[in-house]
């Protein structure tokens, strides 16, 4: 006699919990500002967890930010404890965190929903990248927005000294943890913290890849008031310690024009017209369509005014630095 036997179910492997998402936005003086940034962040469509951490630099924390969370978005304030600045606040804020992955975010900046996701995603699925950017929107206010997608899947060192890259903003980068075991910490010497994510990422190309979501993931405001706005010879003293940190520059003829350039109209830009035509000449003689050369040129020559030229690059969907 056949005697039935009930058919035990197959045991199923349970799906690996989605890794830990560290969110890092330093900031300064711009609640308003945040609380909107901190909007876009909570409201990612990413399954799993982010941890949010404001880094306050000179200035107290914010313990009121904790009532902007949700389920699964934590935020927490902390102060900046590390160099005055930028580049502190930065790695204050990254050495406080705890996810597998850290991703940064200016604090007038904003996420569309599916970008913790899609970053995740390319980063799971390609073990070789240490970090990656994203397409961005540029919210010019007045004007047309400008959108700006991703234009290589990995970008290479190469790329980047010819051209900074628009897509590998501070507010598009999600990183491996691991990529600061390699590529080191924000510099905190870079004076005025000026082009911090361009410098970290000349240094994680040198050692691995980094990559792009082609996708436009986040808005990046050019209608608001910048830190770096009207400090032009501030902007020059850390292009030129950039210069100097990464000779590579020099081996490169329209790489190194393109510093020397931007260097020439901040200087310019500044007040300081005779040394900026000097500079964009030296620009123009390593590579003569050097554009932001020609810019310095307008500006310490004929002294075309720096707002002009600024609205002038931001319709093209450039900027001058």
């Amino acid at each position: 006699m056949t005697v039935d036997r009930a058919v035990e179910p197959e045991a199923v492997e349970p799906a690996p919990a989605l890794p830990l998402v560290s969110v890092v936005i330093p900031t300064r003086g711009r609640r308003a500002l945040l609380a909107e940034t901190l909007a876009t962040i909570t409201a990612q469509d990413y399954e799993g967890d982010l941890e949010i951490i404001v880094v306050h630099d000179r200035e107290e924390p914010d313990p009121t930010l904790a009532e902007l969370a949700v389920p699964g978005r934590s935020i927490t304030s902390v102060v900046n404890t590390r160099t005055p600045g930028l580049c502190g606040a930065r790695n204050t804020g990254l050495l406080a965190s705890h996810g597998a992955y850290v991703a940064s975010c200016d604090d007038d900046d904003l996420w569309h929903p599916a970008k913790v996701r899609m970053q995740v995603e390319r980063l799971e699925s390609d073990p070789e990248l240490l970090a990656v950017g994203a397409g961005i929107r540029l919210l010019m206010g007045d004007q047309d927005d400008v959108e700006w997608p991703a234009r290589e899947p990995v970008v290479s060192h190469e790329r980047l000294l010819q051209n900074r890259v628009k897509e590998l903003h501070s507010s598009t980068l999600m990183m491996r943890r691991s990529a600061f075991d390699v590529a080191g910490l924000y510099d905190e010497e870079l004076p005025f913290g000026y082009a911090e994510d361009y410098d970290w990422i000349l240094r994680a190309t040198s050692v691995g890849s980094v990559g792009a979501v082609e996708d436009v993931l986040a808005d990046i405001r050019k209608d608001v008031q910048s830190w770096f706005r009207d400090r032009s010879l501030n902007t020059a003293t850390a292009l030129e310690y950039l210069l100097e940190k990464h000779p590579d520059f020099a081996d490169r003829r329209k790489g190194h024009a393109r510093i020397l350039g931007q260097i020439a109209y901040a200087r310019a830009a500044g007040g300081q017209r005779g040394q900026g035509a000097r500079l964009a000449g030296r620009a123009l003689t390593r590579y003569p369509a050097s554009p932001h050369a020609w810019l310095a040129l307008a500006v310490a020559g004929p002294g075309i005014p720096p707002e002009k030229m600024l609205r002038m690059a931001r319709r093209a969907g450039r900027g001058l630095s």
